[in-house]
Order: C-alpha cells, then sequence, then structure tokens
C-alpha cells in the first residue's frame, strides 16, 4: 500500500473514533455550575440558588451571600451533600477564600440566619458582615437598624427599607456594587410600601437583581408589595424566594406576573445551586 494511502487511512480512523467518541459522551446533567473565581462579563453577574432565600451573587468584584442557612429549602429538609459546594447549592469557606466575600442577613429568624456563616471568617481573609437588626456586639459587623438605614462601605452602596414580622424587627436590602443594583425583599413587609419604594425610587429607577416573594393572589399583602415594586422600578432579573427548588408556587408566580408585567424576566431555580447568568 502506498504511503500516501496509509496516511488518508489512518486520517479518516481518528476522525471516525473522535466523532464517535463525542457522539456519544454523555449530556451535560443538572445546573450549570461554573466556577465561582469566574469573573463575569462587566455589568454582569453569576447567580446561585442556595435554597429558600439564600442566593449568592458574583459580581465583577464581589460575592454576596443573601440570608444563607443549611435547615431547610421551603418546608423541605437541606440534605448536606457529600461534597457542599457552591454548585451543590451549600457553602464551603474553601471555594470562596480568595473573594470578597459580603455577607447579608435581613432578620433573625432561622430560616434567614444560620450562626454557620460566622465561621467562614476563619477561613475568608476578606469578609463583611451586615445585618439587618443589632445581631451581635462585635465592631467589625454593620448593623442597619434603620429605620431606612443607609451605608457606604468598600464600594458598596447600601439603603434599606423596613418592617417587624412575627417579634422581630428586619430589612429589605438595595445594594449598589460593580455596576449592578440588587434588590433581597427577605420577609419585609413595610406597613407602606409604596412609601418605602418611593424612597428607594430616589435611589435607582432600574433595579438589575430583584429577589422577591412569589404571591400572587389579589389582596394578599406581599403580592400588593410586588405588584407595586414592579411598576416602579425597571427591573432585569426577578428570582422568587420563600419555596423550594420547582415548587409550583414559583411557577406560578412566573406565570402571573410575567403576563402582568410584559418583558419582565423571572428565573425559576429548579435545583439547589443552580446558576444562572445575568447580562444586561
Amino acid at each position: 500500500m502506498k504511503i500516501w494511502k496509509i496516511l488518508l487511512f489512518t486520517f479518516l480512523a481518528i476522525i471516525v473514533f473522535m466523532l464517535v467518541a463525542f457522539g456519544q459522551a454523555p449530556a451535560a446533567k443538572g445546573p450549570s455550575a461554573g466556577s465561582v473565581l469566574e469573573s463575569p462579563l462587566p455589568g454582569g453577574a453569576f447567580i446561585w440558588y442556595l435554597g429558600h432565600c439564600g442566593y449568592a451573587v458574583r459580581t465583577r468584584d464581589h460575592l454576596l451571600v443573601f440570608d444563607y442557612q443549611e435547615e431547610r429549602d421551603g418546608r423541605q429538609p437541606k440534605t448536606r451533600p457529600a461534597r457542599p459546594f457552591l454548585a451543590s447549592g451549600w457553602i464551603d469557606p474553601e471555594e470562596i477564600k480568595g473573594l470578597k466575600v459580603r455577607v447579608f442577613v435581613s432578620h433573625s429568624h432561622g430560616d434567614h440566619f444560620d450562626p454557620v456563616i460566622f465561621t467562614w471568617k476563619g477561613v475568608v481573609p476578606d469578609i463583611l458582615y451586615f445585618f439587618g437588626w443589632k445581631a451581635a456586639d462585635d465592631p467589625a459587623h454593620a448593623y442597619l437598624v434603620g429605620p431606612r438605614a443607609e451605608l457606604e462601605s468598600g464600594g458598596l452602596e447600601i439603603a434599606t427599607i423596613n418592617s417587624h414580622h412575627s417579634g422581630v424587627p428586619e430589612v429589605a436590602w438595595l445594594i449598589k456594587v460593580d455596576g449592578l443594583v440588587i434588590y433581597h425583599n427577605g420577609d419585609c413587609l413595610p406597613d407602606d410600601p409604596v412609601a418605602a419604594h418611593d424612597y428607594l425610587r430616589t435611589k435607582t429607577e432600574a433595579v438589575d437583581l430583584a429577589f422577591v416573594f412569589p404571591l400572587v393572589e389579589a389582596g394578599q399583602k406581599y403580592a400588593v408589595q410586588e405588584r407595586d415594586f414592579f411598576k416602579k422600578f425597571r427591573v432585569g432579573a426577578a428570582f422568587p424566594m420563600h419555596a423550594r427548588a420547582g415548587d409550583a408556587m414559583y411557577r406560578d408566580f412566573q406565570k402571573v406576573f410575567q403576563a402582568e408585567f410584559p418583558g419582565l424576566v423571572i428565573h425559576v431555580p429548579e435545583a439547589m445551586g443552580q446558576r444562572f447568568v445575568y447580562r444586561p
């Protein structure tokens, strides 16, 4: 056999092998993990669902963690995975120790606050904590007791609105960071949500990421509050909280509010650790 035929045969065999190998490779399953060390595009963000009201947001220079706890997702108990990391909906401080980590806790209820967050500071050199009440006496922490507290801290501009829920004070967060505006409602239910939103409108008319209560029934206080919010702010992407991943409550909220507010993007988490990519 001539040498050119041998080379051609070898080349074709390699091509066939590659096509078979890649063609039969299993499709990726589950949420997109990505790396927390990966920086999003300017003005963009990566968002991980951490269960219930917990979300992590990776901006250009920061990782923000909201209302993290390891107890439950909705009413379903959380099960600690063999390897806890963001892509499974859990925080391992070793994974995030190279980042500027900013931890936000809206109020003291156990489905929003877990003392485990204090253990992270032993591993993460650059970490700060922000609380919506006087959670401790550590002067290194920020306590935005309010009403309508404001704070500038290391490149973050923070404003809060307030309410009193089931016996405890609480806040909703409005945060400007790395060119983004982020709103996290927690359980906050102001007596006058219209006035509270009017106050936040003095800070911004647009919100990139909004984490909100997913109730839709007409007249229900949280639903009234959310409708006023979406009327007053241009929202880039909204994320529901308080149920569990894949819950019908999340889907109902998405369907109803996207019909009421054409163009509104609502992302529904289907699994713990699911990652969303935000591009403005």
